[in-house]
């Protein structure tokens, strides 16, 4: 869930959490990678004298609670986190949880966590905590950094449509972070690497006041907010701002100032470097239209270097470019889409699909014409894709940007499929690890043989993988097959308890009901609702395989022969004999395994395993054996 850790040098470094700038679902919430306490023991001990209230979490799927419940009791709270954003700010009670961990008794794994936790939760209570750890100068650096962060952190994310930042809230979080920018304006140094990243979500004119005390110490905190007389302070001063900094405090500028930019754009253009002399340019036509691209021709003709894609010169390029402006006259596209993307989560949850729309194609407007040099850039792009959670925007940005599909893959998946893209749908559901979607995707757009395919290739047993099967099966013409497998081979329930059940478990039943969730819905329905998803392909789609090995694969699984399996026997054998059981699956030719691995065929439950256990073997593919199909299995 990376976060930003910006810091002096100026180098932009959103979204390092993890090895990728869009790595996860959630990269940008928080800023440190995940890690266990320091000393268990010493935080088990904590959690038994003093235990965290979580009350009933009724607005958190059944399988969460049961994940939080253990997360807490071990510490290891980083991947439940990830896991409950969609959920956790639906239930405001989890905020006390927050509270609980950065309690001063806490370590300081566990405070800074704290910090994480409660960025989830933007009310007056929490940000009057953050607050007072942020700006005591005696607060450990992990948890004050952490808790700078999350008091600028306004985006929705990944977070329940519910999170929202209240007015009060935005206005002590914005006070508090003015404190320690005023400090460091003063002390003309930054100690904190988060406060200048915070800051760029912060709209706030006394904050502005102290960026003009000093423009060239806030260069990294520049981008999307400004007043006029900041705007006018940044370009008298823009030869102090890090050059690193510059064309993006240029846009701020002009996008702030408007018109009034435009005799100065054209004055300091003279003098500038060349990439910045052609940005300026281009915004002084953006502002003040085509009277002003003879100096644009000028510039490019001085020395503008040649095209690096084969196809097009950047002179090209910088002339198509001043067409949209001078169709799209007075907008500076990728500050507006900035200033949604960095406050989506003080937007009204009903506008936020809209101004997210608005702010994607804000953000694909520049890399019509050029890549964007700082990739932030586009893992926001990919989160205003996902808020949008538009299909058809996925594809403009994975075109532009194909990294972002570890971001935006489902949408961009599902775009292919409902064009008719066969191989391409196949080939990215492959590469972002989601065959699933890609297999069910096929399936609904009418190329179930494709479909078959594809899920063939999955080794773990889902919802979307069941219903793409069953469905998939219908649409090839053996109706047969979708009986048996919604009969027989259903995908095995989440785990909201320590004993195992039987499909849909708790969890499934509560997504289907508090969340209406179409794949659980269908395949708890029956056959009916799973052919309710299926839609027409298009006229151009690409022709289905012709190969009908992909349903051979499905009967194969179907007829549960134990030839040349592979088998696990699973728990402890009191009532039954061990070596009976053994002996019999030795002369049915399967081959027993030591454990519970990737790849089993069957397993043999005994009379006491672990419903983790059960669930990973059926994740995993693996199938009960039942009473009746081997001697001594009663």
């Amino acid at each position: 869930m990376g976060g930003k850790r910006g810091s002096g040098d100026g180098k932009e470094r959103e979204d390092t959490n993890h090895s990728a700038p869009l790595d996860g679902p959630s990269a940008g919430m928080f800023t440190m990678p995940p890690g266990a306490p320091a000393d268990n023991r010493s935080y088990a001990r904590r959690v038994a004298e003093n235990p965290p209230a979580l009350g009933p979490l009724g607005s958190v799927p059944p399988a969460l609670r049961y994940r939080l419940a253990e997360a807490v009791k071990t510490g290891e709270l980083a991947r439940v986190m990830e896991e409950g954003e969609p959920w956790f700010p639906a239930e405001p009670g989890l905020a006390e949880l927050g509270y609980w961990m950065i309690q001063s008794r806490q370590p300081v794994e566990i405070r800074r966590r704290g910090c994480m936790w409660l960025t989830m939760f933007p009310t007056v209570e929490t940000v009057k905590r953050l607050a007072a750890l942020a700006t005591n100068g005696s607060t450990p650096a992990p948890i004050r950094e952490q808790a700078i962060w999350s008091l600028g952190y306004r985006q929705q994310r990944a977070l329940h449509p519910k999170t929202h930042w209240p007015a009060e809230a935005v206005q002590l979080a914005d006070e508090a972070l003015y404190k320690l920018a005023d400090a460091a304006t003063t002390y003309g140094t930054i100690a904190s690497d988060q406060l200048p990243q915070a800051l760029r979500h912060v709209q706030a004119d006394f904050v502005a006041a102290v960026f003009a005390r000093a423009p060239g110490l806030w260069g990294a905190a520049l981008e999307s907010f400004a007043t006029v007389p900041l705007a006018r302070v940044l370009f008298v001063s823009i030869d102090d701002i890090p050059p690193q900094h510059r064309v993006r405090v240029l846009r701020l500028i002009a996008a702030t100032l408007g018109p009034e930019a435009v005799p100065l754009l054209v004055a300091r253009a003279r003098a500038a470097a060349p990439e910045q002399r052609i940005e300026m340019l281009l915004l002084a036509v953006a502002l003040g239209g085509e009277k002003h691209l003879p100096r644009l021709e000028d510039a490019l003709r001085s020395g503008a270097p040649p095209g690096a894609d084969g196809r097009h010169g950047v002179g090209d390029r910088v002339r198509e470019r001043a067409k949209w402006h001078l169709a799209n006259p007075g907008v500076v596209p990728t500050v507006r889409g900035l200033r949604v993307a960095r406050t989506t989560a003080v937007i009204a949850p009903a506008n936020r699909a809209l101004r997210c729309a608005e702010a994607a194609d804000d953000l694909a407007t520049l890399p019509r014409f050029a890549r964007y040099t700082e990739s932030y850039v586009y893992t926001l792009w990919s989160w205003m894709v996902r808020g949008a959670n538009d299909p058809a925007r996925a594809t403009t940005l994975v075109s532009a940007y194909p990294d972002a599909q570890k971001l935006v893959g489902d949408l961009y998946i599902q775009d292919l499929a409902r064009r008719g893209k066969v191989a391409q749908t196949s080939s990215a559901a492959h590469a972002n690890g989601l065959i699933a979607k890609g297999a069910l995707q096929l399936a609904i757009w009418g190329r179930p043989l494709a479909a078959l395919a594809l899920a063939s290739t999955e080794r773990i047993q889902s919802a979307e993988l069941a219903c793409a099967r069953a469905l998939a099966c219908y649409r090839a013409g053996r109706p047969d097959l979708t009986e048996r497998l919604l009969a027989e081979d259903l995908p095995p329930p989440e785990i909201a308890g320590d004993q195992p059940s039987a499909y849909p478990g708790s969890n499934e039943q509560w997504l289907i009901e508090h969340a209406h969730d179409p794949v659980h819905g269908a395949l708890a329905s029956g056959l009916t609702a799973v052919l309710a998803l299926a839609k027409g392909a298009p006229h151009d789609a690409d022709p289905d395989l012709t190969s009908l090995d992909p349903i051979a694969a499905v009967e194969q699984r179907l007829s549960r022969g134990l030839a040349g399996s592979t088998v696990y026997l699973a728990g402890e054998f009191k009532s039954v004999n061990r070596d009976k059981i053994a002996a019999a699956l030795e002369r049915a030719g399967a081959r027993l395994v030591a454990g519970p691995c990737p790849g089993t065929d069957y397993y043999v439950h005994g009379d006491n395993c672990l419903a983790q256990t059960i669930a990973q073997l059926e994740h995993q593919g693996a199938r009960r054996i039942r009473r009746g199909e081997l001697e001594g299995i009663e």
